[in-house]
This record gives structure tokens, C-alpha cells and sequence, in this order.
């Protein structure tokens, strides 16, 4: 038994070593793409019409396209959505709907797997190449920043212009 106590004490070190990650994710799952806005929209005083610019819309109908699932449905005053990325493909596409208008908000993008820990899994991140509409709703998107990770950022910034 004495001259086996070495290889015992050398097991016994070792499975001691191997401890399993118990421990809980810290860090959050959601990973979603932040778009703000910027409107411009026909004002009517009393005695005088201007447009007036404004970061809140109301009325807004967003759906991917694609999936049956409404985002947003009707919300309102709205300044800025988030919008999950598809982890399968390198575009997703949106349908907004602001009032009576529709347009259609297209995404191109590089998804990046990132290996966190054991507890906490995989992450999918995503690296914005462009961003496109279809039809006059909204006129112009610009790319804020281009990565799309777990934190609170924007990431686009829609202009669109309803009367």
C-alpha cells in the first residue's frame, strides 16, 4: 500500500484540479441590433407649416420578414428598436410600417461566433456591412456603428419622412 500512496496522492490531485464551471453567465445573451430615428415631419401652426425634426414616431409595426412574429405592434412613442440578427444567413429584412406607410428595412451583415466560457456558451456577434430601404418612407439609414454585440449601443439611424 506505501509504495502505491504516491500514485493515490498524485489521482487524487488531480480530479481535485478538474472542478466543473458551476458558475453562472455574467454576461447577457441578448444580442441585438439598436436602430434610432430621426423624422421629419409637416407641422401646421395656426398660422404657419414648417418641418420639424423629431426622434420619436408613432404608430410603428415592425415584423421580420420572413417569421410570423411582431416586434413591435403599434408602439407608441418610439425613439429607437432593437432588432435581433439572423445567426443563419447575412441579411435579414424587416418590415416597418409608420401610420399607413410601409418600407422594408434590409441588413447585410458578417455573424461572428464567440466562445465564451462553459456556463455561458456561444455567442453569435454580427459586423454590419450596409443597410438599405426599398421605398420612400425611409429616406436615408446610416450606419452608426458597425458592431452588433451584447451591449447598449446604436447602431443605425433611420431618416424618415411622413406627412
Amino acid at each position: 500500500m506505501r509504495k502505491h500512496f504516491p500514485i493515490w496522492l498524485l489521482v487524487l490531485c488531480l480530479l481535485a484540479a478538474c472542478d466543473q464551471q458551476t458558475t453562472v453567465c455574467l454576461q447577457t445573451e441578448a444580442v441585438r441590433c439598436r436602430v434610432v430615428f430621426s423624422c421629419d415631419s409637416l407641422v401646421q401652426t395656426a398660422d404657419t407649416a414648417y418641418i420639424g425634426t423629431f426622434t420619436v414616431v408613432d404608430s410603428l409595426t415592425v415584423q421580420g420578414l420572413g417569421s410570423d412574429s411582431v416586434l413591435y405592434a403599434n408602439s407608441k412613442a418610439v425613439s429607437s428598436i432593437s432588432l435581433p440578427l439572423r445567426k443563419d444567413t447575412v441579411a435579414t429584412a424587416f418590415c416597418l410600417r409608420l401610420n399607413d406607410a410601409t418600407d422594408t428595412l434590409t441588413i447585410r451583415h458578417t455573424n461572428n461566433e464567440y466562445y465564451v466560457s462553459l456556463a455561458c456558451g456561444c455567442f453569435v456577434f454580427h459586423q454590419v456591412d450596409t443597410a438599405l430601404s426599398r421605398t420612400g418612407l425611409v429616406q436615408k439609414v446610416e450606419v452608426l456603428n458597425t458592431a452588433v454585440e451584447n451591449v447598449e449601443q446604436d447602431n443605425l439611424r433611420l431618416y424618415v419622412h411622413f406627412r
